[in-house]
């Protein structure tokens, strides 16, 4: 307890949004959270999209727009805990080239308390995180979606829900470009044989984490590769989901 406390009197908590260091001893509503951004962050509510988790307008609908476009079959369904607006676009950026990887205990925390009873009905037998090149590794001196995996594996594991995470499944063989800048088809181009399985023995059913889920595409690759080698159902879970209303 004293330790803890003297640690965080040294290494203060930074707000999630703005990455304000908040002050030691301050009363704030939530101790990643400053004040001012306790409303920024916009939870995915009912009604979503039964495939990617988008929140959708119309609760008559199934499924989201761009899941009606290109409905990818190779993933059973998804869930996230955010809309992607501009504030958890700079939060996620920050995670990942201003090296903010504490953001991440915050953010598995929520997904842990929010998604419980759905990692509970799925009951995989492991977490996959999304694998990153080794060349980006080395930039980056972590892997976001190794670190989300654990810090949730982590939380759900004091509820007694044992979901072990394994990075030795899959990984990522081709160093690709930056996704979000490209369309559809050189998407589809650049994660062609960007990966390879390694081993899935014992796995019958996982859930892939990830920071954000836009188009889906890498998710689906990586699913796709998944049930080549022989696993049976694949699901997902991210941080946060861009809208396709």
């Amino acid at each position: 307890m004293i330790f803890d406390l003297i640690k965080k009197f040294i290494f203060p908590s930074r707000c999630v949004i703005c990455d304000t260091v908040l002050p030691f001893g301050d009363k704030l509503e939530n101790e990643h959270l400053c004040n001012k951004c306790i409303n920024k962050l916009e939870f995915i509510k009912e009604p979503t999209c039964k495939k990617c988790g988008a929140m959708i307008s119309n609760e008559e609908d199934t499924y989201c727009m761009r899941c009606k476009e290109k409905f990818y079959k190779s993933f059973e369904y998804g869930f996230g805990l955010l809309r992607y607006n501009d504030f958890i676009k700079q939060s996620l950026h920050k995670i990942k080239y201003g090296g903010r990887k504490e953001y991440l205990y915050f953010y598995g925390k929520l997904i842990a308390r929010a998604f419980y009873k759905k990692f509970l009905l799925i009951n995989p037998d492991c977490f996959i995180p999304v694998p990153i090149h080794k060349l980006r590794l080395k930039s980056r001196n972590f892997n976001q979606s190794i670190v989300l995996a654990n810090v949730i594996s982590n939380e759900l594991s004091k509820k007694g829900l044992t979901i072990p995470v394994n990075t030795n499944i899959i990984f990522r063989e081709k160093n690709t470009k930056v996704l979000n800048v490209l369309d559809n088809d050189e998407r589809k181009l650049e994660l062609n044989n960007a990966f390879y399985i390694n081993s899935i023995s014992g796995i019958n059913k996982a859930i892939i984490i990830d920071d954000i889920y836009t188009t889906g595409s890498t998710i689906n690759e990586i699913s796709k590769c998944l049930k080549e080698a022989g696993i049976n159902s694949v699901y997902f879970a991210v941080i946060s989901v861009l809208d396709n209303l």
